[in-house]
């Protein structure tokens, strides 16, 4: 088994790829908390690490790793890059190559000053700044904050269930010439049954156009319409494998869902002015290189919206001929789609790596788009929650208000040494960052509330 096995089913060799060759600073005092990040983000495959220390009054724990590059260079998957750092010395040169790193890492930062040293930073270099997550854990409580500097496109969102792109609203030519073989008022139950229910929803929705429920489409009115298709044959057919297939994926024969009309707004609000600077990330660049050649082939063509065919389909109750027919089709239309993709690039003059094209045609249904948000490093300074404010109060001036240290809800902010929590945030922060660099998952937007006392958090937007 491979070293990675488990992380390549979640993000693929594409994404591992992207860790080993990234490059992550963390910035803060010596805390669990940043040993913590060190850590996971080591054992995920990151191979380069920066620590820009800033020097604190307070005890570090007698659990935090004395030597990084000893301890941690066994885990590593090759020679792990380390560099130590002082803080103060880096704020002070003003050359300073920020973007050679894939993400930027606050832990745990006690001084109110270097925020804003660091917030200066960022804001003179634009979006030539990496991603940054800031992090701070006091007692039972932490938050995290993810600041962009730049917009941050998912590849692969990995939702909770999977939804196949299998067109049955508008199937292409040769998929409603294969349809159009299977004349149901003449087949005998066991053909009937070795018919894969794509098929037979497709026969649905091409009646129910005809009868002029063309935009009314539901998942009843898909029923009913297989009822009426398939009844003639007699009732037994109620009781085949892909008749009852068919019923049960009926809505995916009405109009589009929610994840499609998500894209849809996406390419709509994209404007070709946004390829006229540079961008920080290469993959963020590609992405939208990648939806913007999709835009420009759909107002070239009379065909609206047009979007790569994933061409994966789903196993179904079928014959093998029938099936591998079906897949066929699908998988020449996905080759297809993807050529005039390459042919739109190549008439623009832009360039994508291979492995982010088959990507983004094989899962197109999962681009996400996350914007920067409005604050900087210092938002969290501006918002109304309580428990955010109490957090910040203790981070930066070292304990709370007496209007804060009356309210009960808060009792354990302030308790000394807790490592769990600290683990847990710790955790939570590298599994942001991986996010980040492989551009798998959804990160945070932008704002992460943890309560250890009844192990609940929240998000929301700064």
């Amino acid at each position: 088994m491979e070293r990675y096995d488990r992380q390549l089913r979640l993000w693929g060799p594409l994404g591992q790829d992207n860790l080993n060759r990234s490059r992550v600073c963390v910035i803060g005092p010596a805390t669990p908390l940043l040993q913590e990040v060190f850590k996971n983000l080591v054992l995920a495959g990151v191979s380069s690490l920066t620590w820009l220390k800033e020097k604190c009054a307070a005890q570090s724990s007698s659990l935090f790793l004395a030597d990084f590059k000893k301890d941690l260079e066994p885990m590593a998957s090759n020679q792990l890059e380390y560099e130590e750092n002082d803080l103060v010395n880096i704020l002070q040169q003003s050359r300073y190559d920020w973007t050679r790193f894939s993400v930027v890492v606050l832990t745990c930062l006690s001084k109110h000053s270097t925020l804003l040293d660091l917030n200066e930073v960022k804001r003179q270099r634009g979006a030539n700044f990496p991603p940054v997550l800031s992090a701070f854990v006091s007692g039972f409580y932490g938050y995290m904050n993810l600041v962009l500097s730049e917009t941050h496109f998912i590849l692969r969102a990995h939702p909770e269930s999977k939804k196949y792109d299998l067109r049955l609203q508008n199937p292409w030519p040769e998929l409603v010439n294969y349809v159009n073989t299977f004349d149901l008022s003449r087949v005998d139950l066991a053909t009937f049954s070795g018919i894969p229910y794509i098929v037979l929803l497709i026969k649905c929705v091409t009646k129910l156009k005809k009868d002029g429920n063309n935009e009314k489409i539901t998942t009843d009115l898909v029923k009913d319409a297989l009822s009426q298709i398939c009844l003639p044959l007699g009732n037994n057919v109620l009781y085949e494998p892909n008749y009852i297939e068919a019923r049960r994926y009926a809505y995916l024969a009405c109009p589009q869902n929610d994840s499609s009309n998500e894209l849809e707004d996406l390419l709509r609000n994209l404007k070709i002015s946004y390829c006229g600077h540079e961008w920080f990330d290469i993959y963020n660049h590609e992405i939208l290189t990648l939806l913007l050649a999709l835009k420009s082939i759909s107002e070239e063509s009379e065909e609206l919206g047009f979007q790569p065919l994933t061409g994966s389909l789903p196993d179904m109750e079928s014959t093998t001929e029938n099936y591998i027919k079906l897949k066929e089709l699908y998988e020449v239309k996905a080759k297809l789609d993807r050529f005039r993709i390459e042919q739109s690039l190549t008439r623009s003059k832009k360039k994508v790596s291979k492995d982010v094209l088959g990507t983004f045609c094989s899962h197109y249904g999962e681009i996400r788009r996350i914007m920067p948000s409005k604050s900087d490093l210092l938002g969290i300074f501006s918002t109304s929650n309580t428990l955010l404010n109490a957090l910040v109060v203790v981070q930066f001036c070292g304990q709370l208000t007496e209007i804060i240290e009356s309210k009960d809800e808060f009792t354990g902010l302030q308790a000394d040494g807790n490592y769990s929590v600290m683990a847990f945030l710790g955790g939570a922060v590298a599994q942001e960052a991986i996010k980040l660099i492989t551009h798998h998952y959804v990160p945070i937007d932008n704002l992460f509330l943890y309560n250890g006392v009844d192990n609940s958090s929240t998000t929301y937007k700064i």
